[in-house]
């Protein structure tokens, strides 16, 4: 047999989902938390979707002006000033997604010489700085859109748009990162920390193979 073919026969080994059985408080809370887990990864996968077909239309609109522009075609009044407000739209409501699913700029040089409990102490460090970074972020923004209300301050260019709209989209997007990375951090903590309250109570557990976790990360998975 040719090594080709020996290694193309090669499987990944199956990966394993621990199952408590029995019933306990402390199983009930984590039941819980991963109906919301499930609930908040649609929530993110529909951002990312939305947040994918606005950067689509908005090339094509790009594209459409620059053309438009070289054929003497009527154009589009403001599209610079629009493509501002959905590039802002589609890169902060994105960031939930991003941060669910991985996709971020990660610098993981160290984290396959770490031991599993360092890399996951070093990965619910990374989680809160993006929670303190976002929370700070989305509390000046915040800020920026009441006070941006109060004046009634306009854009100086058409189609004169008052200013606390686009900030508010920013805020959004800034708020639900914030949250995705408190959401992240506390369910670490439940998946570590739960089970073991659910043995002290009285519960079993036991291993099944599955193939992902998630929507999300079936998502990753398939190639979306």
């Amino acid at each position: 047999m040719s090594e080709v073919a020996a290694v193309g026969q090669v499987e990944e080994a199956p990966k394993l989902e621990r199952v408590l059985e029995g019933q306990s408080t402390a199983l009930t809370i984590l039941n819980a938390m991963r109906t919301l887990t499930r609930t908040l990864d649609r929530t993110y996968l529909t951002m990312g979707y939305i947040c994918g077909t606005m950067f689509l239309l908005l090339a094509f609109f790009i594209t459409y002006q620059v053309i438009a522009r070289k054929l003497g075609w009527i154009m589009a009044p403001g599209m610079d000033l629009m493509s501002g407000y959905t590039l802002a739209m589609a890169s902060t409501w994105a960031f939930s997604y991003a941060l669910r699913t991985g996709s971020h700029v990660r610098i993981d040089v160290l984290l396959p010489f770490m031991s599993p409990r360092v890399r996951w102490s070093a990965d619910w460090l990374a989680l809160f700085s993006i929670a303190f970074f976002a929370g700070i972020t989305c509390w000046k923004t915040w800020v920026m859109v009441l006070k941006s209300y109060d004046i009634g301050a306009v854009t100086n260019t058409y189609p004169l748009t008052p200013l606390w709209i686009p900030q508010t989209v920013v805020a959004v997007g800034f708020s639900m990162l914030a949250l995705t990375a408190i959401h992240m951090m506390v369910h670490m903590i439940a998946e570590a920390t739960l089970p073991v309250f659910h043995k002290w109570q009285g519960g079993t557990e036991s291993y099944r193979e599955v193939s992902a976790n998630s929507i999300l990360t079936e998502e990753v998975a398939s190639g979306v």
